[in-house]
């Protein structure tokens, strides 16, 4: 496993495990399982996953507990001081857990700077390890950082091949702010996975095309969270440290890069006004 260290010291593996959609409970305890096995150390999951409870209730009666750090996220319905409090204290009960290593900002939202001084709260405090954002481009990010006391150790956003980001990951380096990236195959959208550029290194490096994109990210010092419904592609999405793509491989792939995403952007107001007040 290769590790990442944060602004606060504390250390993140490179891959990680994305829980996003998975909500059936054998399901979910068979992908857990297999993490552990194949020495995954992060699992992600947010509040409004609808997968907490089931995530804490499978890791303790497999008596996985201590084998993973647990990021999870507070919505931006709840943003706003008291609520806020609640969703964190909800996460902790629902994950079984005294404590949380990385808890997310889920999207930008109204509030989010009173609910940032929450996070901070708990942060002193010890309850979080790591406190962090998911969704904040550089905009947001000046917004927070003027009020913040704490940076946020991490920002997690899309990035992939398609949406590269490159000026934001620039950014994020000048603040000592380590990015994370979701949904980092893309969702093997064909445009991607079928690219003629992705396939000749696929072939060079005798690996599978998601290895290539997450070792693309892993060489852009980037954590990688890979979701999958699939048992065999958990050993294979962690399959990455036995090879590094060249800085001419890295060069090769820049003009995949076409701003695509694969879900909503940070810079949609009408969804973030939609998951922030339900319009």
């Amino acid at each position: 496993m290769k590790y990442f260290t944060l602004n606060n010291g504390n250390k993140i593996p490179a891959i990680g495990f994305g829980t996003y959609t998975l909500t059936d409970e054998s399901l979910l305890r068979e992908m857990l399982i297999e993490c552990a096995r194949c020495n995954y150390e992060l699992l992600d999951t947010a509040y409004f996953y609808k997968n907490e409870t089931l995530i804490g209730k499978i890791l303790k009666e497999e008596n996985l507990e201590n084998k993973f750090q647990i990021a999870t996220k507070v919505w931006p319905i709840d943003y706003g001081k008291e609520n806020t409090k609640k969703s964190i204290e909800r996460s902790l009960k629902s994950l079984n857990r005294d404590y949380i290593d990385i808890m997310y900002l889920h999207w930008p939202g109204d509030d989010m700077e009173e609910s940032w001084k929450v996070l901070e709260d708990y942060y002193e405090q010890g309850i979080f390890k790591n406190i962090a954002v998911c969704n904040f481009y550089e905009k947001h990010m000046d917004r927070l950082l003027s009020v913040a006391n704490v940076v946020p150790q991490i920002d997690q956003v899309e990035l992939h091949p398609l949406l590269q980001k490159s000026q934001l990951l620039e950014y994020l380096k000048s603040k000592d702010i380590q990015p994370l990236a979701w949904s980092p195959i893309a969702k093997a959208d064909k445009e991607l996975f079928e690219n003629e550029k992705i396939i000749e290194l696929s072939n060079k490096y005798n690996k599978i095309v998601a290895q290539i994109i997450l070792a693309w990210h892993i060489s852009r010092d980037t954590v990688a969270i890979p979701r999958t419904s699939k048992v065999k592609r958990i050993s294979e999405n962690i399959d990455v440290f036995d090879f590094k793509l060249s800085n001419e491989d890295m060069e090769m792939l820049k003009p995949l890069d076409i701003d695509k995403h694969t879900s909503n952007s940070p810079l949609n107001e009408n969804w973030l006004n939609e998951i922030r007040y339900g319009k």
